[in-house]
């Protein structure tokens, strides 16, 4: 569990936010996740949690919509016991015994451990398998054997970059899309270059498999420079790409992105300007 530094950082807070109350709405009867790491971390307190989760839990009441959001509910308990919760766990904790099947993938097999010791303490050890392997392969070869009704949660970070079997995270985006799944994508990027790079490369993806109703958000710190890395709170800016999903999921990507920007309007991050703006790329 120690190689995941990544949990309770701003660009956690936009992902489970946006995870939460989408999984909330759909329920579906098949989950999947590529990344899972783990279900619960203890936290450490550092700045980068300071600029993520426990800004989110202190300023939540700015926000009311926030403050009665699925992610908040859940978190905040934890928090107060010194623990995170990762998305296995939100997605457990949120789709109980109504979900027959889940799959979590990780390379890292102490992550996977923890997911199983969290699905035994949620009394959900038959439904929950775990996979210790490369879910670029591993994801595809599943995706066939899948009900259209499946939801396919993919949280990489690169999406672009191509696995040993040639495929890479958008691709099994794309397989799972045009079999009928549902889709959360969630990717990061550290500079304008990084973004603009991205931003083509999901167009153009989606454009030549005949995928053109899909949202796209993505929340990124004012202080980004265009090829250059002034701070790291974790991720400079990350985004959220969303198929097949009902029109209310639709909806609540865009009115909790656009929420959590205000939530950020005046936060810092050490000495750098902490403020987000959100670019919807795509909407349905």
């Amino acid at each position: 569990m120690a190689t995941y530094t990544h949990f309770g950082k701003q660009a956690d807070v936009f992902k489970h936010l946006i995870f939460c109350e989408v999984l909330q709405n759909e329920k579906p009867s098949v989950y999947v996740e590529t990344n899972s790491a783990s279900a619960i971390y203890r936290m450490e307190h550092t700045p980068e949690q300071q600029y993520g989760i426990y800004h989110f839990l202190d300023n939540a009441d700015r926000e009311e919509v926030l403050k009665n959001s699925t992610y908040y509910k859940m978190e905040c308990p934890e928090i107060a016991k010194e623990n995170y919760l990762g998305s296995p766990a939100l997605a457990m904790n949120i789709l109980g015994e109504q979900t027959r099947q889940y799959q979590f993938f990780d390379i890292e097999k102490e992550a996977l451990e923890n997911v199983s010791r969290y699905a035994d303490r949620m009394k959900l050890n038959t439904a929950v398998q775990t996979c210790n392997s490369d879910s670029l392969t591993g994801v595809m070869e599943l995706l066939p054997s899948l009900p259209a009704s499946s939801f396919i949660h993919i949280d990489p970070y690169e999406i672009d970059k191509k696995g040993t079997s040639g495929t890479t995270y958008l691709d099994i985006l794309v397989k799972a899309t045009q079999a009928g799944m549902r889709c959360l994508l969630w990717y990061g990027f550290m500079t304008g270059d990084d973004k603009t790079h991205l931003n083509q490369y999901i167009a153009d993806k989606l454009k030549e498999a005949g995928i053109h109703e899909y949202t796209c958000v993505e929340l990124t710190m004012n202080s980004i420079r265009k090829d250059t890395i002034i701070c790291n709170p974790g991720i400079v800016g990350s985004g959220i790409l969303a198929t097949n999903l009902s029109q209310k999921s639709n909806t609540l990507i865009l009115d909790y992105s656009k929420k959590l920007v205000n939530l950020y309007q005046h936060a810092e991050y050490k000495s750098y300007d902490g403020s987000l703006y959100r670019e919807v790329l795509r909407e349905v």
